[in-house]
């Protein structure tokens, strides 16, 4: 995947060397937004940019063991939300990362299987889990797609 991306971004760089630096910026962004809303989708339906499934979330249970939620269902309600990713677009590159950093951490503890803490004992005493990885960011054949099309529209306008 890091060569199809090395590949992908020579190529789009050398479209966008012709532009002026305001031209490429407004590609840039335009480009992110695109990719932001790709993977907030995919986000949304808990898959992961590979194209496979992530992996469901546990059970939770009361104090007393019952199920208040069952194991499944939709994961990231916060996180599927563009007002929680941010896109910051530059004449040499596009950067989309959390909005705040509560969404950065919750981000990071799923995108690379960190241990958290997810509760609190009776005397005080943290209670920690390890999440499993679950890949909410990346870059899928799809995106490919979409930024050769977004390059095709920025050359359509210059009639090359």
């Amino acid at each position: 995947m890091a060569d199809d991306l090395a590949r992908l971004e020579e190529w789009f760089g050398q479209i966008l060397h012709s532009f002026s630096p305001a031209e490429r910026r407004r590609a840039a962004h335009k480009l992110g937004l695109a990719l932001r809303r790709s993977n907030l989708k995919r986000i949304a339906a808990n898959v992961q940019p590979d194209g496979s499934a992530m992996e469901e979330k546990k059970a939770r249970r009361n104090r007393k063991g019952r199920i208040v939620e069952p194991a499944g269902g939709k994961m990231f309600k916060g996180l599927r939300y563009a007002r929680h990713w941010r896109v910051d677009a530059a004449p040499d590159g596009v950067e989309l990362r959390p909005a705040s950093n509560l969404a950065a951490y919750f981000g990071a503890v799923n995108q690379f299987g960190l241990t958290a803490t997810v509760g609190r004992l009776r005397n005080g005493g943290k209670i920690r889990a390890k999440y499993p990885e679950r890949r909410l960011l990346g870059f899928s054949d799809e995106d490919e797609k979409l930024a050769l099309e977004i390059a095709g529209e920025l050359l359509e306008p210059q009639g090359f």
